[in-house]
C-alpha cells in the first residue's frame, strides 16, 4: 500500500484492495461467482506491515506484508496505484519485517516505586509470515507501454515470485477495470469509485495476481515497489472495503533523519496514556496498550499515528537477515509509526515526508504502578482514575481547523 510521486502535490501509494476466496476451479481474486447463494466470503485483512526507505538515488523503496484472517486462496488480486514513472516490483522476505519490527517494537517495564518486571513487546506490529516468493521484476521509468489496449496503456507484464503482475494505465476506470478482468485480475464492484478516483489523480497501477507455480498454504509473499517520489503514502481508502473491525498498521521509515506525518494533510502524531497501561496476558502485547492506542485515535478524529521508536538506526540490535542490516546500515535514522483504525476513519490517505531533524522516542515505557509515585495529572494505573478529554479532543479540533481551512482553497 503505498503511493509515490514526482513534483508538488503529486502522490504515490501502494494499497491491497479486496480479497475473496475461492473453490478449486480459479475464478479470480477479487470476486468469484462460486460462493454460492450466501454470496462470496471476503478473505479479510487483519494487519499490515510497510516499509519506506528514501534511497541515495532520489527514489523510495516500499516494502509491504499484508496478513489476513484466512489464507490468500490462488488467483488473489492485489492492485497498487502508483505515480512517478513505472515502478520497479519485486518480492521481500518476511524475516527482514520480522527481524526490524522486533528490533524496534514497544516495550514495557512495570515498577512499583524501585522494583518492577516486564511486559512484553513487539505485539503491535502484524506479525504475519509468508513464504519467500523470490525472483525480481525491473520496469524502466519513462520506457514505451507495450501495448495500447481498449483505452489501457501496457508498460509491463513479467511474473514476480509467485505472482504474475502487470503494469498498466488507463484512460478511464471502466477501461483499467474491463482490462483486469479480461486478464483474470477480478475486482469487486465496490471497487469501482476507488479506482476511478485513482485514474482521475493520473496512477497507473501494479496489479499482482497470486499464481504459485508450487503447493501454496495461502500466505502471501511481501513485495517491494521501487518508484520516483518524495513522499510516500499509505493510501488507506480502499481497504474499508474488506478489512477487520480494527485493522493493525506498522510503518517503518529509513531516512537520513526523522519522518513525520504531512503537516498540510490530517493525520497528527499522538501519545497514549501510557500510564494508564495494565498487564493482560491475554493480548499479543501482554498488555492494555492497545486499549490506549484505540483512546489516542479517537481523540484525533480517527488520523493519529503514535510514534513507537525513533532513533539513529545503530540501535537496532539482533539484525541478521542481510536486507535488515542493509536497510539500517545505508540510513542513519528509523522511525517506526503505528495505528489502529476502524473502517469509518479510513477516508484520508497519510501521508509522510522526510525531515533532517532527530528527536528521539525510546521504544522503552516505564510504568509506575505505585499510586504514590505515579503521575497523576493524566490518570495512572496506581490511581485507579482515567481522565477523559473531550469527546473529540484537542489533537482533533486541530484536525478540524485543517479540513475547515482546507475546504475554503
Amino acid at each position: 500500500m503505498i503511493r509515490a510521486s514526482i513534483g508538488v502535490g503529486a502522490l504515490a501509494a501502494i494499497v491491497a484492495i479486496a480479497f475473496w476466496p475461492e473453490p478449486a476451479a480459479a475464478c479470480g481474486g477479487f470476486m468469484c461467482n462460486g460462493g454460492g447463494a450466501a454470496g462470496p466470503t471476503p478473505v479479510v485483512q487483519a494487519g499490515e506491515r510497510v516499509m519506506f526507505e528514501q534511497r541515495p538515488d532520489g527514489t523510495i523503496r516500499a516494502y509491504v506484508q499484508i496478513r489476513y484472517q484466512q489464507g490468500a486462496p490462488v488467483g488473489f488480486s492485489w492492485l497498487v496505484p502508483v505515480t512517478g514513472g513505472v515502478p520497479e516490483l519485486g518480492v521481500a522476505d518476511p524475516a527482514t519485517f520480522d527481524q526490524l519490527d522486533n528490533a524496534s517494537s514497544p516495550q514495557f517495564r512495570f515498577v512499583n516505586g524501585t522494583t518492577g518486571f516486564g511486559a512484553g513487546g513487539g505485539g503491535a506490529g502484524c506479525g504475519a509470515t509468508a513464504a519467500d516468493g523470490g525472483g525480481d521484476f525491473r520496469g524502466v521509468p519513462g520506457s514505451e507501454p507495450d501495448a495500447d489496449d481498449d483505452g489501457v496503456r501496457v508498460w509491463n507484464e513479467s511474473r514476480v515470485g509467485d505472482y504474475t503482475t502487470a503494469v498498466i494505465e488507463g484512460e478511464t476506470g471502466e477501461a483499467v477495470r474491463d482490462w483486469l478482468r479480461a486478464n483474470e485480475y477480478d475486482i469487486p464492484e465496490r471497487a469501482s469509485e476507488i479506482i476511478d478516483h485513482y485514474v482521475y489523480t493520473g496512477h497507473r497501477f501494479a496489479a499482482f495476481r497470486y499464481d504459485p507455480l508450487e503447493a501454496s498454504d495461502g500466505t502471501l509473499p511481501p513485495i517491494t515497489i521501487t518508484y520516483s517520489g518524495v513522499k510516500p503514502c499509505v493510501p488507506i481508502k480502499i481497504t474499508a472495503i474488506a478489512s477487520v473491525p480494527v485493522l493493525d498498521i506498522m510503518v517503518l521509515a529509513f531516512a537520513d533523519g526523522r519522518v513525520r506525518p504531512d503537516p498540510e494533510g490530517e493525520y497528527i502524531e499522538i501519545t497514549p496514556d501510557y500510564q494508564n497501561i495494565q498487564t493482560d496476558f491475554t493480548t499479543p502485547t501482554q498488555t492494555t496498550y492497545w486499549d490506549e492506542v484505540d483512546a489516542a485515535v479517537a481523540d484525533a478524529g480517527g488520523h493519529g499515528w503514535v510514534v513507537e521508536h525513533a532513533s539513529s538506526t545503530t540501535m537496532l540490535e539482533g539484525l541478521t537477515d542481510p536486507e535488515a542490516i542493509a536497510l539500517a546500515t545505508n540510513n542513519a535514522y528509523v522511525t517506526r509509526f503505528y495505528t489502529r483504525m476502524a473502517p469509518e476513519f479510513m477516508d484520508v490517505d497519510p501521508e509522510f515526508i522526510f525531515t533532517e531533524t532527530y528527536a528521539d522516542v525510546n521504544r522503552l515505557q516505564v510504568i509506575d504502578l505505585n499510586p504514590m509515585t505515579a503521575s497523576t495529572d493524566t490518570g495512572s494505573v496506581g490511581s485507579g482514575l482515567r481522565y477523559a478529554g473531550a469527546p473529540f479532543g484537542v489533537a482533533g479540533i486541530a484536525l478540524l481547523v485543517r479540513r475547515l481551512r482546507r475546504r475554503r482553497r
